[in-house]
Protein backbone atom coordinates (compact mmCIF):
# COMPACT_ATOMS: atom_id res chain seq x y z
CA UNK A 1 0.00 0.00 0.00
CA UNK A 2 1.17 3.56 -0.67
CA UNK A 3 2.31 5.29 1.89
CA UNK A 4 1.21 8.86 3.14
CA UNK A 5 3.74 11.58 3.06
CA UNK A 6 3.80 12.05 6.75
CA UNK A 7 4.46 8.19 7.34
CA UNK A 8 7.65 8.90 4.57
CA UNK A 9 8.29 12.10 6.71
CA UNK A 10 7.69 9.64 9.95
CA UNK A 11 10.33 7.11 8.25
CA UNK A 12 12.86 9.66 6.97
CA UNK A 13 13.17 11.38 10.68
CA UNK A 14 14.21 8.29 11.74
CA UNK A 15 17.24 7.57 9.03
CA UNK A 16 17.75 11.55 9.18
CA UNK A 17 19.28 11.35 12.70
CA UNK A 18 22.41 10.06 11.24
CA UNK A 19 25.37 12.66 10.85
CA UNK A 20 25.23 14.61 7.62
CA UNK A 21 21.97 14.33 6.86
CA UNK A 22 20.29 16.58 4.39
CA UNK A 23 17.30 19.78 5.10
CA UNK A 24 15.04 20.84 2.78
CA UNK A 25 16.72 21.39 -0.25
CA UNK A 26 17.37 25.28 -1.73
CA UNK A 27 17.92 23.85 -5.19
CA UNK A 28 15.45 24.22 -7.80
CA UNK A 29 13.36 26.80 -9.36
CA UNK A 30 14.91 30.06 -8.78
CA UNK A 31 12.24 32.72 -7.69
CA UNK A 32 12.36 36.25 -6.32
CA UNK A 33 14.44 37.04 -3.28
CA UNK A 34 12.81 39.89 -0.28
CA UNK A 35 16.56 41.61 -1.48
CA UNK A 36 15.46 41.29 -4.96
CA UNK A 37 12.16 42.88 -4.66
CA UNK A 38 13.34 45.67 -2.37
CA UNK A 39 15.50 46.80 -4.73
CA UNK A 40 13.12 46.64 -7.77
CA UNK A 41 10.26 48.19 -5.52
CA UNK A 42 12.63 51.23 -4.77
CA UNK A 43 14.00 51.87 -8.39
CA UNK A 44 10.66 51.79 -9.47
CA UNK A 45 9.16 54.11 -7.10
CA UNK A 46 12.42 56.70 -8.14
CA UNK A 47 12.00 56.12 -11.33
CA UNK A 48 7.87 57.14 -10.17
CA UNK A 49 6.83 53.68 -11.63
CA UNK A 50 3.81 54.10 -9.24
CA UNK A 51 1.59 51.11 -10.34
CA UNK A 52 4.64 48.71 -9.94
CA UNK A 53 5.78 49.83 -6.82
CA UNK A 54 2.75 49.47 -5.38
CA UNK A 55 2.82 45.71 -6.86
CA UNK A 56 5.88 44.88 -5.64
CA UNK A 57 5.52 46.38 -1.73
CA UNK A 58 2.17 44.34 -1.43
CA UNK A 59 3.98 41.15 -2.54
CA UNK A 60 6.70 42.19 -0.07
CA UNK A 61 3.83 42.99 2.62
CA UNK A 62 1.55 40.24 2.21
CA UNK A 63 3.90 37.27 0.80
CA UNK A 64 2.93 35.13 -2.59
CA UNK A 65 0.46 32.58 -1.00
CA UNK A 66 -3.12 33.13 -1.11
CA UNK A 67 -6.28 30.60 0.52
CA UNK A 68 -6.81 28.07 -2.23
CA UNK A 69 -3.58 27.73 -3.61
CA UNK A 70 -1.58 24.11 -4.32
CA UNK A 71 2.03 23.00 -2.83
CA UNK A 72 3.85 19.86 -3.87
CA UNK A 73 5.96 18.57 -1.36
CA UNK A 74 8.18 15.98 -2.18
CA UNK A 75 10.46 14.07 -0.09
CA UNK A 76 14.17 14.32 -1.71
CA UNK A 77 14.87 10.59 -0.28
CA UNK A 78 11.86 9.35 -1.22
CA UNK A 79 10.72 11.32 -4.65
CA UNK A 80 7.24 8.64 -4.93
CA UNK A 81 6.42 10.15 -1.23
CA UNK A 82 4.84 13.32 -2.54
CA UNK A 83 1.62 15.12 -1.80
CA UNK A 84 -0.51 17.93 -2.89
CA UNK A 85 -1.40 20.44 -0.11
CA UNK A 86 -4.03 22.93 -0.03
CA UNK A 87 -3.30 26.39 1.61
CA UNK A 88 -6.19 26.75 3.86
CA UNK A 89 -8.65 29.39 5.49
CA UNK A 90 -6.17 31.84 7.01
CA UNK A 91 -3.08 31.14 4.89
CA UNK A 92 -2.02 27.99 7.09
CA UNK A 93 -0.80 24.76 5.86
CA UNK A 94 -2.09 21.72 7.96
CA UNK A 95 0.39 18.40 7.94
CA UNK A 96 -0.81 15.82 10.32
CA UNK A 97 -0.21 15.68 13.79
CA UNK A 98 1.55 19.12 13.63
CA UNK A 99 0.59 22.32 14.41
CA UNK A 100 -0.63 24.92 11.48
CA UNK A 101 2.28 26.79 9.79
CA UNK A 102 1.82 30.07 8.30
CA UNK A 103 2.45 31.44 5.00
CA UNK A 104 0.74 34.85 5.76
CA UNK A 105 4.10 37.19 4.48
CA UNK A 106 6.14 34.45 3.21
CA UNK A 107 7.73 35.06 -0.57
CA UNK A 108 7.84 31.93 -2.55
CA UNK A 109 11.67 31.98 -2.36
CA UNK A 110 11.20 31.78 1.76
CA UNK A 111 8.79 28.14 1.55
CA UNK A 112 11.12 25.75 1.77
CA UNK A 113 13.25 27.54 4.69
CA UNK A 114 9.64 27.82 6.48
CA UNK A 115 8.70 24.75 5.70
CA UNK A 116 11.96 23.88 7.05
CA UNK A 117 11.99 25.14 10.40
CA UNK A 118 8.09 23.91 10.81
CA UNK A 119 9.01 20.50 10.55
CA UNK A 120 12.37 21.04 12.30
CA UNK A 121 9.79 20.98 15.64
CA UNK A 122 8.68 17.82 14.76
CA UNK A 123 11.35 15.94 12.58
CA UNK A 124 15.27 15.55 12.82
CA UNK A 125 16.68 17.17 9.74
CA UNK A 126 13.39 16.94 7.11
CA UNK A 127 14.57 16.47 3.52
CA UNK A 128 11.76 17.69 1.31
CA UNK A 129 11.19 20.32 -1.89
CA UNK A 130 7.99 22.15 -2.01
CA UNK A 131 6.70 23.72 -5.69
CA UNK A 132 4.27 25.93 -5.18
CA UNK A 133 1.34 26.21 -7.88
CA UNK A 134 -0.71 29.14 -8.91
CA UNK A 135 -4.37 29.09 -10.50
CA UNK A 136 -4.44 31.89 -13.18
CA UNK A 137 -7.19 32.10 -15.43
CA UNK A 138 -6.53 32.73 -19.09
CA UNK A 139 -9.55 34.12 -21.00
CA UNK A 140 -10.08 35.82 -24.41
CA UNK A 141 -9.18 34.54 -27.57
CA UNK A 142 -7.54 30.82 -26.62
CA UNK A 143 -9.00 27.10 -27.42
CA UNK A 144 -9.48 26.04 -24.06
CA UNK A 145 -10.20 29.43 -21.63
CA UNK A 146 -10.20 29.14 -18.12
CA UNK A 147 -8.24 28.31 -14.87
CA UNK A 148 -4.97 26.59 -15.12
CA UNK A 149 -2.37 25.41 -12.22
CA UNK A 150 0.85 25.92 -12.82
CA UNK A 151 4.07 26.10 -11.37
CA UNK A 152 5.35 29.60 -10.00
CA UNK A 153 8.69 29.51 -12.30
CA UNK A 154 6.39 28.36 -15.49
CA UNK A 155 7.18 31.79 -18.33
CA UNK A 156 4.06 33.43 -19.64
CA UNK A 157 4.02 32.32 -23.06
CA UNK A 158 4.14 28.43 -21.90
CA UNK A 159 0.86 29.46 -19.96
CA UNK A 160 -0.87 30.35 -22.81
CA UNK A 161 0.14 27.49 -24.65
CA UNK A 162 -1.55 25.31 -21.86
CA UNK A 163 -5.02 27.47 -22.28
CA UNK A 164 -4.26 25.45 -26.18
CA UNK A 165 -2.37 28.41 -27.62
CA UNK A 166 -3.79 31.22 -29.53
CA UNK A 167 -7.11 30.90 -31.37
CA UNK A 168 -6.54 31.85 -35.24
CA UNK A 169 -7.79 35.49 -34.70
CA UNK A 170 -6.31 35.96 -32.25
CA UNK A 171 -3.94 39.02 -31.56
CA UNK A 172 -1.35 37.91 -28.59
CA UNK A 173 0.66 41.05 -29.32
CA UNK A 174 -2.24 42.86 -27.49
CA UNK A 175 -2.09 40.68 -24.20
CA UNK A 176 -2.21 42.28 -20.78
CA UNK A 177 -2.19 41.15 -17.48
CA UNK A 178 -5.46 41.71 -14.54
CA UNK A 179 -5.80 41.52 -11.21
CA UNK A 180 -9.65 41.88 -9.66
CA UNK A 181 -10.62 43.55 -12.94
CA UNK A 182 -7.16 46.01 -12.93
CA UNK A 183 -4.71 45.90 -15.36
CA UNK A 184 -1.47 45.31 -13.49
CA UNK A 185 0.47 44.53 -17.40
CA UNK A 186 -0.52 46.55 -19.68
CA UNK A 187 0.36 45.43 -23.61
CA UNK A 188 3.81 47.10 -23.66
CA UNK A 189 4.73 45.40 -19.81
CA UNK A 190 3.14 41.90 -21.10
CA UNK A 191 4.43 41.95 -24.90
CA UNK A 192 8.11 42.53 -23.26
CA UNK A 193 7.67 39.52 -21.03
CA UNK A 194 6.35 37.01 -23.79
CA UNK A 195 9.56 38.56 -25.61
CA UNK A 196 11.56 38.04 -23.01
CA UNK A 197 10.60 34.63 -21.26
CA UNK A 198 9.12 36.40 -18.36
CA UNK A 199 8.47 33.85 -15.87
CA UNK A 200 4.59 34.19 -14.04
CA UNK A 201 7.29 34.62 -10.40
CA UNK A 202 9.05 37.74 -12.04
CA UNK A 203 5.70 38.72 -12.73
CA UNK A 204 4.63 39.15 -9.49
CA UNK A 205 1.40 36.98 -10.15
CA UNK A 206 -0.47 35.30 -7.77
CA UNK A 207 -3.41 33.21 -7.63
CA UNK A 208 -6.73 34.70 -9.65
CA UNK A 209 -4.49 36.83 -11.95
CA UNK A 210 -5.95 37.32 -15.53
CA UNK A 211 -3.87 36.70 -18.81
CA UNK A 212 -7.06 38.19 -21.21
CA UNK A 213 -5.66 37.52 -25.00
CA UNK A 214 -7.88 39.88 -26.97
CA UNK A 215 -9.50 39.38 -30.71
CA UNK A 216 -7.50 40.92 -33.84
CA UNK A 217 -9.56 44.16 -34.33
CA UNK A 218 -9.42 44.57 -38.40
CA UNK A 219 -10.77 40.97 -38.21
CA UNK A 220 -13.58 42.16 -35.39
CA UNK A 221 -14.60 45.22 -37.75
CA UNK A 222 -14.12 43.12 -40.91
CA UNK A 223 -16.90 40.44 -39.70
CA UNK A 224 -19.21 43.20 -38.11
CA UNK A 225 -19.14 44.88 -41.79
CA UNK A 226 -19.75 41.82 -43.48
CA UNK A 227 -22.56 41.49 -41.57
CA UNK A 228 -24.60 44.79 -41.69
CA UNK A 229 -23.40 44.43 -45.38
CA UNK A 230 -25.59 40.88 -45.31
CA UNK A 231 -28.35 42.30 -43.45
CA UNK A 232 -29.05 45.23 -45.51
CA UNK A 233 -28.87 43.23 -48.13
CA UNK A 234 -31.14 41.13 -47.29
CA UNK A 235 -33.22 43.58 -46.52
CA UNK A 236 -32.89 45.82 -49.58
CA UNK A 237 -33.80 41.91 -51.62
CA UNK A 238 -37.23 41.62 -49.30
CA UNK A 239 -37.91 45.51 -50.05
CA UNK A 240 -37.65 44.66 -53.88
CA UNK A 241 -39.87 41.69 -53.63
CA UNK A 242 -42.92 43.63 -51.87
CA UNK A 243 -42.86 46.47 -54.23
CA UNK A 244 -42.63 43.79 -57.26
CA UNK A 245 -46.08 42.49 -55.64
Amino acid sequence: MKRTLISAFVLTAAIAASPGAQTIATAGPSYESRASLEAEARSAESANRTSEALLLRSRLKTGDFQEGDRIVVVLESNPTATDTMQVRAGKVLVFPRMSEVSLEGVLRSELNDTLRRHLSKYLTNPEARATPLLALSVMGNVRNPGFIYAPADYLLRDLIMRAGGPAPDADVSKTEVRRAGQTIWNVKETRSALTNGLSLDRLHLRAGDEVYVPPERHRFQLSTILGVVSTVAALSVAVISIQSH
